[in-house]
Formats: C-alpha cells, sequence, structure tokens
C-alpha cells in the first residue's frame, strides 16, 4: 500500500517553512478540495502576505491562490502603515501625559524582526501601561476621539481588576488598539495555572526604537511564548513560528537567564514545544538548543502541529466541550453563571441582563454547544484541545 498523503493543515505548515519538510513533497498531488482547505486556514491566520512572499514564482500553487495571496500582501502592506501611524501618534499621546506606554507583539515583531511589515498582519495594537494608571489611560484615550464600539458587560474599574487588557478602542485612522494592563491573565482567570509577568520589571528594561518603547528581547520572546502557549492554546497561529524565528534572528537572546526564568516560573515545557516546532519547520540553526532545555515529546509535538492550524471559528465551542470532557465542571459552571475569577483578586458576576438573564444564556450555550458537537471537525478539535487541557493541568 502507498503511504497517506499528508493532510492540508501540515502541507500548509510545510509552505511556510524554509526547512526541508516532507509534506511539501505532496503539493503535485493536492486536488481542488487540499487546495481550498489550505486557502481557507491561511486568510483564518492571516497568512496570505507571508505565502505570497514565499510563493509567488511556485508554479505548483494555482494562480487564483497566488493572485489571493498577493492581494492579502498589497492590503496587509497599507494597513501597516496605518497602524505605524496609529501607534506612534498613540503612544506619543500617552507619553505626552506621563502614562510610559510599552508597545507588545506584533507593533514590535512586524517592524523590527520579520523582513517586512507586511508579512506579520496584526488584527490590533497591543500597548501595556501600569495597572494603576490604566483607567486614567483609557480616560485620555476616550477624550481624544478613541472609540469604545462594543458595550461591556463588566464595568471598567471590574475590567483594570479581572482581565488581561481593557475594551477594545477605535482608533483615528481605524485601527484597533488593546490598552494592557497584564502580559498575561490573572492567575486563577482560566481553568488552568498561568503563568504570571512581572509587569514593573518588563517596563523597567524596556528598549526605545524610533520614540516607542517595547520589551527588550528576553522579555518579548518570553510573552511571544507564554501568549501563545498558556494565554491561547496555539490558536494564535503559525505566525507564531515566525515571530519566534525573526526575533531569534534579529535581537540576541541572554539564553542562559531565559532558560533559568522559564524553569523557575514552570513555562519552560511551552518553550521547548514552540522551539521544536520552529526548528522543525526553519531549521535547527533556528533556535539554538541549550543544556537546560527540555524535549518536548512526539505527541505533544504532533498535537502542537494541529493545534497551531485548529478552526479559529469553532475554538470557543470546542474549548467549552474540552473543559467538559476532562472534568473542568467548576470552571464550566463559572462560565454559566458569568463568575469571573481573579485568584487573589476574588471574582465578580458577568451582567447577563443584555443576554437574557443567566438561565437563557446558559440554555441556548448548551443547545449550540449540542448542536455543534455534531460537526465531525468540531469533534476532532474538541479532543485536540481536550489533550492539550490535560496537559496543562498536569
Amino acid at each position: 500500500m502507498g503511504k497517506t498523503a499528508p493532510r492540508p493543515e501540515r502541507v500548509l505548515l510545510a509552505l511556510l517553512g524554509s526547512a526541508d519538510c516532507p509534506a511539501a513533497g505532496a503539493l503535485p498531488g493536492l486536488d481542488s478540495n487540499a487546495w481550498g482547505r489550505i486557502a481557507e486556514i491561511a486568510e483564518t491566520h492571516r497568512l496570505g502576505p507571508w505565502l505570497h512572499s514565499l510563493h509567488r514564482d511556485n508554479p505548483l500553487v494555482p494562480v487564483p491562490l497566488k493572485a489571493e495571496w498577493a492581494a492579502a500582501y498589497r492590503q496587509a502592506a497599507l494597513t501597516a502603515l496605518a497602524q505605524r501611524a496609529d501607534l506612534e501618534a498613540c503612544c506619543g499621546l500617552l507619553e505626552t501625559h506621563g502614562f510610559a506606554p510599552l508597545a507588545l507583539k506584533g507593533s514590535f515583531l512586524a517592524r523590527h524582526a520579520w523582513p517586512d511589515p507586511a508579512l506579520r498582519p496584526m488584527r490590533d495594537i497591543d500597548l501595556l501601561v501600569a495597572q494603576d494608571r490604566v483607567l486614567a489611560a483609557y480616560d485620555l484615550l476616550l477624550a481624544h476621539g478613541y472609540a469604545q464600539p462594543a458595550g461591556s458587560k463588566l464595568d471598567l474599574a471590574d475590567h483594570a481588576r479581572f482581565e488581561q487588557h481593557m475594551p477594545a478602542l477605535q482608533m483615528p485612522r481605524g485601527s484597533w488598539l488593546e490598552l494592557h494592563m497584564r502580559m498575561s491573565e490573572l492567575d486563577g482567570r482560566l481553568e488552568y495555572a498561568t503563568p504570571q509577568g512581572n509587569e514593573a520589571a518588563v517596563i523597567a528594561r524596556a528598549v526605545v526604537i524610533d520614540n516607542v518603547r517595547y520589551p527588550a528581547a528576553n522579555d518579548m520572546l518570553r510573552h511571544v511564548i507564554t501568549h501563545a502557549v498558556y494565554g491561547h492554546r496555539f490558536d494564535c497561529g503559525p505566525l507564531l513560528l515566525g515571530d519566534v524565528r525573526y526575533l531569534i534572528a534579529r535581537h540576541p537572546v541572554d539564553w542562559d537567564s531565559f532558560w533559568a526564568e522559564a524553569q523557575a516560573a514552570k513555562w519552560a515545557p511551552g518553550a521547548a514545544l514552540v522551539f521544536a516546532l520552529v526548528r522543525e519547520y526553519h531549521g535547527a540553526e533556528a533556535v539554538p538548543k541549550h543544556a537546560d532545555e527540555p524535549d518536548a515529546t512526539p505527541e505533544m509535538l504532533d498535537l502542537a502541529r494541529d493545534l497551531i492550524v485548529q478552526d479559529w471559528e469553532t475554538k470557543m465551542f470546542s474549548r467549552f466541550a474540552a473543559v467538559l470532557a476532562t472534568g473542568g465542571f467548576g470552571y464550566a459552571w463559572r462560565r454559566i453563571t458569568g463568575q469571573v475569577a481573579g485568584g487573589a483578586e476574588g471574582g465578580v458576576m458577568i451582567d447577563r441582563a443584555q443576554d437574557g438573564g443567566r438561565l437563557r444564556w446558559a440554555w441556548r450555550r448548551g443547545a449550540s454547544l449540542l448542536r455543534d458537537l455534531a460537526d465531525p471537525r468540531i469533534r476532532a478539535q474538541t479532543r485536540q484541545l481536550a489533550r492539550y487541557r490535560r496537559w496543562l493541568t498536569r
């Protein structure tokens, strides 16, 4: 019997890589359904510009798909210019009023790590300010024309106490802004232990490039990894691999310090998992192997390959079902009743009045969950997330 053809998801990861991955050999045999699935994932995870830069001249990629990726690149280039202008204007405004904002993740990576900002599209701009001043900073932005289009089920003071960032704001040029007071969720906010950041220390170590403050290389790398592995269960997509690869290539990392912190704060397994993926798709030289780095198991590496291209539209349903499947009934009950846990901060109740009340919200959520679990792809995603949750809570 012949070998089973690689799934489109694995072929896509190979298309994004610079290493010689076996799945890339399946390109000549892909049918229209497989290419359609690749196009769907690429759009979901904002990969079109990166794929355009890598495969604009690849005769094995269908011409319509190459045109789609070229259009995505052009749009991303225009958007990057607007976001850059919004970032500089917002940081300038906050600096003028003494808030010392720190630009996180994509704002730094797209401009100062990736070869071209258009290759790394951003959904929004993330800025960090000190927690005890975030409400004043938020009020300042509202007073200067930043708009809060969507209502919040928590008041702003509770957002500052329990959430990772304030409600999103639309900036003057149309970009979206998330004003953060934390670099990770409060421990106790999720259904598993969450690595905590020392925001004050990160702000103190900040570097300034073109009048914008950013975390130093070690802090940025830590944030990228813990955000993806522990905060988002890899649903941030394959851009993560480029983020790590290009960050390390352009900015020196103190590896002894990095791994000492990772071991002490217990996120070393997550970092090892990310680095193993980067080496697989971008070569062993992309991340130096350190003596203190634990080994990623083949089983978890295979699971991470699936999760990094997971269905973004159905992740919340699958995540909730995975919690139930692995015995997280206390967390599920808090979600149903609208309790926002905050570890030592205690908790608060979400206002469900606009949802028709707690019981009606819970009934609709349960009925929706049962309906969605009839889809085999959602069931598969649920099984994957259940395995991952067991690993996170081990």
